[in-house]
Order: C-alpha cells, then sequence, then structure tokens
C-alpha cells in the first residue's frame, strides 16, 4: 500500500507540478537540452509530458527566459552607443540566429529577426519595434527598454500563476492515480479486482466507466489549466 501510494504520488509530481524556471542566458547545456526538446526529438512518452507535463512548461518558461535575457542585452548594448547591427552581433546568435548572421552581413536585420520569431514567439514584437526604430528613426533603445520591462512583467506573472496552478494539477494527478491504489489495497486483502473487472459484462462496463471518467477528469483539468496559461 505504502509503495502504490508513494509512486502515485511521485508520478504526479513529476508529470503535473510545475518548476519555475529563472534565468539561464549564461547556461547553455540547459539551453541547448530545452531546444532539443521543443524542437521535436523526442519519443511518444515525452509529447505527452511536453504537452501536459511539468517538463514542456519548465523548456518553454526556460526559453522565455533566455529571450528576456538576451532582449536586456541588447538594451544594454544600445544605451551604450552602440549600432543595432552591431548590438545584435555583440549579444551572440543563440537566441537569434537569422538576425546575427544577417547583421554580420549587412542584410536586412528586420526580416531576419521576423524569421527568428517563427522559434521564439517573444521575438514578434522585438522585430516591430526594431521595424519601427530603423525606418523611422526613432529612439530604439528606449522602445525595446519599454516592451523587455513589459515582458517581463507578464513573464512574473505567468511563474504566479504557475505556482498557484501547482495545487490543483497535483490533486488532480492524485486523484487520478488513487484508482491503481485502490486495486492495489484489493489485492492486499485477498480479493481479485482484475479478475472481476475482466470476467463479467458488469465489471467490464465499470471498469471502462471508471477509466473514462479518470481520464476526462485530468484531461479537463489540465485544459483548463492550460487555457488560463495561454491568456497571457
Amino acid at each position: 500500500m505504502i509503495l502504490c501510494a508513494a509512486f502515485a504520488a511521485g508520478l504526479s509530481a513529476w508529470f503535473f507540478i510545475p518548476v519555475r524556471a529563472r534565468s539561464r542566458l549564461n547556461n547553455l547545456s540547459s539551453a541547448e537540452t530545452g531546444e532539443q526538446f521543443l524542437g521535436g526529438r523526442f519519443t511518444v512518452p515525452a509529447r505527452f509530458t511536453r504537452k501536459w507535463g511539468s517538463q514542456g512548461r519548465k523548456a518553454i518558461s526556460e526559453q522565455r527566459e533566455e529571450t528576456l535575457g538576451a532582449i536586456s542585452v541588447l538594451v544594454a548594448e544600445l544605451k551604450a552607443g552602440h549600432a543595432p547591427d552591431a548590438a545584435l552581433i555583440n549579444v551572440g546568435p543563440k537566441v537569434w540566429p537569422f538576425a546575427h548572421r544577417a547583421a554580420i552581413a549587412h542584410g536586412d536585420t528586420i526580416e531576419a529577426l521576423a524569421l527568428d520569431a517563427e522559434a521564439r514567439p517573444e521575438l514578434t514584437y522585438l522585430a516591430a519595434c526594431w521595424r519601427v526604430g530603423i525606418n523611422s528613426g526613432a529612439g530604439l533603445a528606449a522602445s525595446i527598454s519599454s516592451l523587455y520591462l513589459s515582458m517581463r512583467a507578464q513573464q512574473e506573472i505567468r511563474g504566479h500563476l504557475e505556482a498557484e496552478l501547482a495545487g490543483p494539477r497535483a490533486t488532480a494527478a492524485t486523484l487520478g492515480f488513487l484508482p491503481i491504489v485502490g486495486i492495489g489495497l484489493g489485492y492486499m486483502l485477498g480479493a481479485q479486482p482484475l479478475t472481476w473487472f475482466f470476467s463479467s459484462l458488469l465489471g467490464l462496463g465499470t471498469f471502462i466507466f471508471g477509466g473514462g471518467l479518470t481520464l476526462l477528469g485530468l484531461w479537463w483539468t489540465s485544459r483548463i489549466a492550460h487555457g488560463v496559461e495561454e491568456m497571457l
């Protein structure tokens, strides 16, 4: 009984409890792991955890933090008096590889940032600021600085929201594994619950109905949580 409960609790925590990410701009190995995870090179269980589990949320949060860190450095470079292309080059190619190459080749950094935004949606707003600043001559450092402060505030709100959603997620996951614990207890008491489930139509119907409700509850809880997160 104790082993079953511990297994259920541990698995619930691994799948559903989110971990708040910190800035990892300087931690290249962690960033590379996140990019590979988000890039599609994963198995079927990893696909599940990417969409519904804490690992996927952590990788996405780390990517956002990495992007915010790069934008912060870009603002510092611009305020220090560097030209826009030179600032992009100084920050490096980690977050905006296309823009970095375009800046080195004296190409169109505006379109290059738009291409980088396809992999990192947060760069969409940076690309818009870049387009206005380059074409109109407006203060690029000031506009990107305001953008950074806005994105940082949004990221903080998202982190607090994930922390608030951790409790409901963990509760739903733990309750979802309680049927497994119940079956284990049944065997410990000398009963044969699985035999009864699959030996009659009534038992099979009960098993399908109960399992379906459990999965529906887990899916519905995660859907609500993801819906709230996507509003930010």
